[in-house]
């Protein structure tokens, strides 16, 4: 059964007229349970608890738009980086073997 989600963007930002911020709002649905996901990646202290939560949150965004719009060449380069990105996220790669990758790559 899917997630439904409500997000708000409030720029929080004061203003010199002391006006409120622009804000826009979206819904959307994620097989995910992203409270679950975040807790999990929490749990792997790979970012602080703010951090973990903006990276859940964007990977699941953009991971839902590229999946329903996967035949558009926007995609085209990017979607196999992704894919590759998430297995390697999902094996469980601690943050010092995601940052080590790049390093042996460029020796090789």
């Amino acid at each position: 059964m899917p997630h439904a989600y409500a997000i708000e963007v409030t720029d929080i930002t004061p203003s010199a007229d002391g006006s409120a911020g622009r804000s826009y709002d979206f819904t959307f649905t994620n097989h995910d349970d992203l409270n679950e996901i975040v807790a999990r990646v929490q749990r792997r202290g790979l970012f602080d608890q703010n951090e973990s939560k903006a990276f859940v949150t964007g990977l699941k965004l953009l991971g839902g738009v590229m999946l329903n719009h996967r035949g558009e060449p926007l995609f085209a380069e990017f979607g196999p980086a992704f894919k590759a990105f998430m297995t390697k996220l999902k094996s469980g790669a601690k943050t010092q073997e995601i940052q080590e990758a790049p390093a042996q790559q460029a020796q090789a």
